[in-house]
């Protein structure tokens, strides 16, 4: 499978908060839960806004389009991470995948990734 990648330079973070402090152009991602609305954002917004945060992420996009329908593209990325001990939380959006993986393993998963 034959997919290309972008490195997003700076970190993000996610934060699960029960009203949103951000800016719409802020915000990668929310998605509703039970719990709270779990946002992405740049580490610097939510470090500006004074929010809590856990981990910082890298965000790798997976510049091939893919369709939501598609199957074995996350199956097909887990496991090349997993083989190096990478963590990866995966968004689907309607045009691309997207990847998060630890801020400290970025590079080391995007060379994983172009193999």
């Amino acid at each position: 499978m034959e997919l290309e990648y972008n490195l997003h330079l700076e970190p993000f973070v996610f934060c699960c908060l029960h009203s949103n402090p951000f800016k719409d152009d802020d915000v990668v991602m929310a998605f509703k839960e039970q719990e709270g609305m779990t946002y992405i954002v740049l580490q610097t917004r939510a470090e500006a806004l004074g929010i809590d945060f856990e981990q910082s992420w890298a965000w790798i996009r997976v510049e091939t389009p893919t369709a939501l329908d598609a199957t074995g593209i996350t199956a097909h990325i887990a496991a090349l991470l997993s083989k190096h001990q990478i963590p990866c939380n995966v968004v689907a959006a309607f045009h691309h995948d997207h990847l998060f993986v630890p801020f400290q393993a970025a590079k080391k998963a995007l060379e994983v990734l172009n193999g």
